[in-house]
């Protein structure tokens, strides 16, 4: 027996929201979505006043969760180069020195099963597109161009 397939999906400008499964299903999530929404629509909530750089790297590290739901989170037309950058991005705010290596970013991929190419290679590409920078040798930090390129591809959770 076949089962009806829907899905729901809210963008919300790319901060996206999508529940799939059969129609039944989706519609239990219909509801609590709606009113969701209808809260998110209502005042903003206020940041606390932090210095920005401590409330940056906070909010970077709280804000991440978990590396294997995180990286879950890339589109599926995501590069080998884009999840790359995305893991460089998750090992740089983990970071004290707020940079990462191609070795420590290639590790947290290679425990959550993923494989790249050539992880040197997709770093190169991104210090080419200036996604990324050179702080030290062997050391990178993601650039503001490679936070908003991270931002298309997986939402507000990066934040600016």
């Amino acid at each position: 027996m076949d089962t009806i397939q829907a899905k729901l999906r809210v963008n919300l400008a790319q901060r996206e929201f999508e529940v799939a499964g059969s129609e039944e299903f989706v519609r239990a999530y219909a509801e609590r979505i709606e009113a969701l929404l209808d809260r998110l629509a209502g005042d903003p909530v206020a940041i606390a006043s932090l210095p920005a750089e401590v409330a940056i790297r906070d909010q970077d590290a709280d804000a991440l969760g978990e590396f294997g739901s995180y990286i879950q989170r890339l589109p599926g037309t995501a590069t080998e180069v884009d999840t790359m950058l995305a893991a460089g991005f998750f090992a740089q705010a983990a970071s004290a020195d707020d940079t990462f290596a191609t070795a420590e970013a290639n590790k947290r991929l290679l425990e959550q099963g993923i494989k790249l190419g050539n992880p040197s290679q997709c770093v190169r590409q991104s210090l080419v597109a200036k996604r990324v920078f050179l702080v030290a040798r062997g050391r990178f930090r993601v650039s503001q161009h490679g936070r908003a390129h991270l931002r298309q591809l997986l939402g507000p959770m990066i934040p600016e």
